[in-house]
């Protein structure tokens, strides 16, 4: 598919640079020629080109597209395997509500950059080149004094471009606040309710979206300026640089379809050179997205399974020994969870864990699973460490039933 998204881009680029030349030479010779049937033969060329332009535009929409569709699925599916495999203590400290804004609309923006915005790139970046080229061979000089021009158009973009890229973060970190927020209050809706706290809840959604709203504004603001800078830069140069051109028609220097010629190529030169300033933009909005799934991605699961496990009897035996255990999260580390906890459940033994809520009911469940290590102590399986043993053969040994 990316070969095909390649063909189609390359063909419809190559219809639109064939325009130009058909125009000169219509200029110059259809218009002077005795041959009536010449101007027919060159519209029919014209006709056949816009023929292959729409079709090969077509097939380019479908293929980057499909592109970004397939990117943003398997994206996707890599970050949720990756979400699985991360430890309790990772949600404990970063909210449900903001990893699912990353999930979701952050790897939504990254299919805009890797379908249509890449496409668009690609394309005016072939469009740019084949219309210097052609401008080269149309006009050296003239060619010359729009090359000048291209760092002062370039530079100002570039040191911009970090501008928007800084601002688009710090949107989607906003977005991430209010969603994250929203999804806490929404899963409690029932305590919410309880204590009629709505309004006040409210409130505090409102003013998130609104800091939202306003982290958005000023990135858009800054892509406005540096779409409005790039397009300015781009037609002042331009401009100036056919009024030369056409002071040397009057001289003599060149022809008027010759001149026409560049003008097209120029423009087209032009509205590339627009168009990779809005795709710079898109690409530095996409970066920030990227930034925020890389940190996903480079989170390392604090529980994993040793690089030599020690195997568990087969067949198990069903033997369950704390020793000296002492207990925190990571979000409480001031308040014990448990102190010095030590007994032993025998093989075949029936074992009931009574206390108030808070006691450490759940939470020595959580460390026979090894959600979590303890901070001190040991936590045995059939006379195993639970850190020792494969993490996946561990947990293979139990059934839990959730409370909830």
């Amino acid at each position: 598919m990316v070969a095909l998204a390649l063909v189609a881009l390359l063909a419809s680029a190559g219809a639109m640079l064939a325009v130009p030349v058909g125009v000169r030479r219509m200029i110059d010779l259809g218009f002077s020629s005795e041959n009536p049937d010449f101007i027919d033969k060159y519209f029919g060329m014209m006709l056949v080109i816009g023929t292959v332009l729409a079709i090969s535009s077509a097939t380019r929409f479908y293929a980057v597209n499909w592109i970004g569709e397939r990117v943003v699925a398997d994206l996707r599916r890599d970050v949720f395997a990756h979400l699985t495999l991360l430890s309790p203590a990772f949600y404990e400290v970063n909210h449900s509500g903001e990893v699912m804004s990353r999930l979701t609309a952050d790897t939504t923006q990254i299919k805009s950059a890797a379908g249509s915005t890449a496409s668009q790139a690609l394309r005016n970046l072939v469009m740019l080149i084949g219309s210097v080229a052609m401008m080269f061979i149309t006009s050296v000089k003239l060619s010359v004094l729009i090359l000048v021009m291209i760092p002062i158009v370039v530079l100002p973009l570039i040191a911009y471009g970090r501008v928007v890229r800084r601002l688009s973060r710090t949107a989607q970190d906003t977005l991430a606040e209010a969603s994250a927020y929203a999804g806490e209050n929404l899963s409690a809706v029932q305590t919410l309710q309880a204590f009629t706290y709505e309004k006040g809840v409210i409130a505090r959604f409102a003013n998130s979206v609104e800091l939202s709203f306003e982290a958005a504004r000023e990135r858009m603001k800054a892509r406005a300026g540096l779409t409005a800078i790039a397009i300015f830069l781009v037609f002042a140069g331009i401009v100036g640089i056919l009024w030369i051109g056409a002071q040397g028609v009057l001289a003599g220097d060149m022809s008027s379809g010759r001149l026409g010629q560049f003008v097209l190529y120029a423009a087209f030169a032009a509205g590339a050179m627009g168009e990779l300033s809005e795709v710079w933009g898109e690409v530095q909005q996409a970066s920030g997205a990227a930034e925020r799934l890389s940190e996903l991605l480079d989170e390392e699961p604090q529980i994993a399974s040793p690089a030599h496990p020690k195997p568990l009897p087969n067949p198990p035996r069903g033997e369950v020994s704390f020793r000296n255990v002492s207990f925190s999260y990571p979000t409480r580390s001031e308040s014990p969870a448990l102190e010095e906890v030590s007994f032993e459940v025998a093989p075949g033994e029936t074992v009931a864990i009574v206390g108030p809520s808070g006691a450490g009911k759940s939470t020595l469940f959580s460390l026979l699973l090894r959600y979590y290590d303890p901070q001190k102590g040991k936590v045995l399986l059939d006379g195993v460490g639970a850190s020792e043993a494969d993490l996946r053969a561990l947990r293979q040994r139990m059934a839990l039933v959730p409370q909830d």
